[in-house]
């Protein structure tokens, strides 16, 4: 009988990684729309006006990126909001509490436990930003599925040589992170990064285009395994080591395609849950793989959105995620475009322009 799977979130937090991982090896069961949209009609007056007697999510208006700051938010501890970045459209805040932060990390982690990985697992990870850690500084630690993750961080824009001796240093069994900035790396390092090898490279936070990841497994000599989701909605699928096919969370996030392009409800939200989000990227959803012991359908990305690389004066491309704009505070929305000529021009919307804009000037310095 279909019903509303029950999230992961639900379960106590020491066993989110045995369910996660048993949940990947059987299908995910049917979701009761019913019974899906009275829990939505429960949150809050907004979803209540907005699914009204509808009784199939298909009868229900997909949610726009536009509405998101009119979503209500219920009462909870240690609230966070999570503002998204990238120089196409505008950004998009999202509230979470601290239980939900950590099970999108858990989610995040999924792939890692079909992995061929040690105990204690040394990774890199390549985040917004232009800083660089260095061998000595302590790691940020994390247990997860039986493992020990150590973690160390290098930033999109960070200067190539601090990084090469990071990833020389530590010799880390698994690379992640933002695509555009392990791919800037690739082709700014000043030696050759074969010595490296890691067990894996994970990219994600933008699309994978084949040429980039070719350049990556080339250079590391190490399979590429690219990750996909969105800062709205979490980690919706992952490219299995078994079969190389990806896996949609479909078990944990719901997700409907059709022309109007990808529509997420993620499952585990609580506090300002998304039904019907429109993410708008052109995917596909099929059969999980015959031979695969990952009984998770399979997705295919046709077409999903990217962030365009901005050329510094001395030719250097920058990924657009190391400007951290959406750090500053009273800024809403921002766009950055480089014209022909290589001029940039910065949009953005804010709540005192005066005060954000020296912000603004300061950072493009920076970095380019």
């Amino acid at each position: 009988m279909p019903v509303v799977p029950p999230a992961a979130i639900d379960m106590p937090q020491q066993r989110w990684a045995d369910v996660l991982r048993a949940a990947a090896l059987t299908p995910p069961p049917r979701v009761d729309e019913t019974l899906l949209l009275d829990r939505f009609r429960a949150h809050s007056d907004f979803y209540r006006r907005r699914i009204g007697r509808a009784r199939r999510l298909a009868d229900v208006p997909p949610l726009e990126k536009a509405e998101l700051a009119n979503l209500p938010v219920a009462p909870g501890e240690d609230l966070r909001e999570t503002r998204s970045s990238g120089t196409s459209g505008f950004q998009v805040a999202v509230v979470n509490d601290r239980r939900e932060r950590e099970f999108r990390r858990a989610l995040l982690y999924r792939p890692q436990l079909f992995y061929d990985l040690p105990a204690i697992v040394h990774q890199v990870v390549f985040v917004d930003g232009n800083w660089c850690a260095t061998p000595d500084m302590p790691p940020k630690r994390f247990v997860y599925g039986g493992r020990e993750y150590r973690t160390w961080f290098i930033g999109a824009a960070a200067d190539p040589g601090a990084a090469w001796r990071l990833l020389d240093a530590l010799r880390p069994a698994l690379i992640r992170g933002i695509a555009s900035a392990i791919l800037r790396f690739v082709e700014l390092a000043p030696e050759p990064l074969d010595g490296i090898r890691p067990r894996y490279v994970g990219p994600g936070g933008e699309y994978l285009p084949p040429a980039w990841r070719a350049r990556i497994g080339q250079a590391f000599e190490a399979p590429v395994l690219d990750r996909y989701g969105a800062t709205e909605t979490g980690a919706l699928a992952w490219q299995c080591p078994h079969c190389g096919h990806y896996h949609a969370n479909a078990d944990q996030v719901l997700l409907e395609t059709g022309a109007g392009g990808l529509i997420a409800t993620p499952l585990f939200l609580r506090r300002q849950p998304l039904l019907r989000y429109r993410l708008g990227d052109r995917v596909q959803l099929g059969p999980p793989v015959a031979d695969c012991p990952v009984r998770l359908p399979t997705l295919v990305i046709e077409a999903a959105r990217r962030d365009d690389w901005i050329l510094a004066g001395d030719g250097r491309r920058v990924s657009p995620l190391a400007f951290q704009f959406e750090r500053v505070p009273g800024l809403r929305a921002w766009r950055l475009h480089q014209a022909a000529s290589g001029a940039l021009c910065l949009y953005y919307d804010a709540e005192d322009p005066p005060a954000v804009e020296s912000r603004l000037r300061e950072a493009l310095r920076a970095i380019v």
